[in-house]
């Protein structure tokens, strides 16, 4: 008796080719729009809106103001910053003057251009921080480029916040 045997038949390559013929695997599927993604996320982290450049502008000079704070706490002076239509500058009391600063990342800055700023009614203003980071007044700035505003807001208690 005999016993029967089975032998697996190769498929013809024609046949392998028209089956993948039908279309695109899930992988490649997959790599496709993985690629496109990553293409769409460069396009939209490249393009700015004008609101940014200003907020960027702003939150740069807050930044300073809280550093020139901590600094008037630090070296137990009274430090100030000097803000103009043209610009800004930061500044410090020496034997009863005020010296202005010129070291980074206090020196005198001017706003980029097309930038204006307004300043609770006042043509310049100058706010002092004294030895304990007070300031000597709050004060508001509104700073606008392009039709977008951004405030700027110095509180009583010396902290410094930026707001739509």
């Amino acid at each position: 008796m005999t016993m029967p045997t089975f032998t697996a038949t190769k498929p013809s390559v024609r046949k392998i080719v028209q089956d993948n013929a039908r279309g695109f695997s899930l992988v490649e599927l997959m790599v496709v729009l993985f690629i496109i993604g990553i293409a769409s996320t460069a396009v939209v982290m490249t393009v700015r809106s004008p609101e940014r450049g200003v907020r960027d502008e702003v939150e740069q000079f807050a930044a300073r103001i809280a550093a020139l704070r901590d600094n008037a706490i630090l070296q137990s002076r009274a430090m100030a910053v000097t803000v103009r239509p043209s610009g800004y500058g930061f500044e410090t009391r020496n034997d009863g003057n005020w010296v202005p600063l010129s070291e980074a990342p206090f020196s005198t800055t001017d706003w980029k251009s097309g930038t204006t700023v307004q300043m609770s009614g006042a043509r310049q203003m100058r706010v002092a921080f004294d030895s304990t980071g007070l300031p000597s007044s709050a004060a508001n700035f509104a700073i606008k480029h392009d039709d977008v505003t951004v405030t700027l807001k110095l509180a009583a208690t010396g902290d410094v916040r930026v707001v739509r």
